[in-house]
């Protein structure tokens, strides 16, 4: 489960406060690359405090409650712009060979007015797939943690891996109750569309498999707006949604929630956040 330093506001002081220890066996120019998920929600206690142990929790339009049980994801590759100064060469021996990079080629096309200064194209890299991320899966490639070059990454293209119906491209279980009945929220699609993380906000929570680390960077899925439009409850009670047992599938929907399914796709497609930290020693 993600740790309490995932929320946004209170993350900043999990990641400066982090002591130097631990995790320094890594390069001071890369960075530790993951993919995961999380909650930038902050949850408070009945007693004003902040609730620590749900990071992962998210609401419907009416307020009912999610916690993540399960979520795995699949992505067929990840790609990454570097900037001209980043030399691939430099980083040879902590790059995987599952990791190709490019330089970045002099733009030698010559200036229209002395107002115009063509940049240089950036250099590329790429992290072949498939790769698996979500509840207790810190991602590896070949059983080894990534390291990429410690540079300003704007975002991470990628695609979802179609997979399997065994191994779907993403699988959620998210656990719910309704008058006082414990459900289970279930989602499970195929696809191959471009998925895109990008900043979402000030990105200062981390995961807690990289606690131990001085310096990380990735792509998470943001679960906080997946049902942000979708009233589960009234749609429930007007049996526009039917569960099987204790299962709720939103494929079912009719009348007003007969797009619920529609909508959270959209809202997962959307939900890409970057996180960056770096330990202030």
């Amino acid at each position: 489960m993600p740790s309490r330093s995932w929320y946004r506001a209170v993350g900043l002081i999990a990641t400066l406060g982090l002591s130097a220890c631990g995790g320094d066996d890594a390069p001071e120019t890369t960075y530790l690359f993951g993919l995961s998920y999380g909650s930038d929600s902050v949850w408070l206690t009945p007693e004003g405090g902040i609730d620590y142990t749900s990071p992962s929790r998210f609401l419907s339009a009416d307020g009912l409650r999610f916690s993540v049980e399960t979520l795995k994801y699949r992505l067929a590759e990840l790609r990454m712009d570097l900037p001209p100064e980043v030399r691939c060469e430099d980083y040879a021996e902590v790059l995987l060979p599952e990791l190709s990079c490019e330089n970045s080629v002099p733009n030698t096309q010559a200036p229209r007015d002395i107002f115009d200064f063509p940049e240089d194209p950036p250099g590329k890299l790429h992290i072949r797939g498939p790769v698996e991320a979500g509840t207790d899966t810190p991602l590896s490639i070949g059983g080894k943690q990534v390291f990429i070059p410690r540079t300003y990454y704007r975002a991470i293209d990628s695609r979802w891996d179609p997979g399997t119906p065994e191994h779907p491209s993403f699988l959620l279980r998210a656990s719910f109750t309704y008058q006082e009945r414990p459900l289970v929220l279930e989602v499970v699609f195929q696809s191959e569309e471009p998925l895109r993380f990008s900043h979402l906000g000030v990105s200062t929570g981390l995961p807690e498999e990289f606690a131990d680390h001085p310096a990380v960077f990735g792509g998470r899925l943001l679960v906080d707006r997946w049902l942000w439009d979708v009233d589960i409850s009234s749609c429930l009670s007007t049996g526009d949604l039917t569960l099987d047992g204790d299962v709720l599938r939103l494929e079912t929907g009719r009348g007003a929630c007969a797009d619920a399914a529609t909508k959270l796709r959209r809202n997962i497609q959307n939900s890409g956040d970057l996180y960056t930290g770096l330990r202030i020693r």
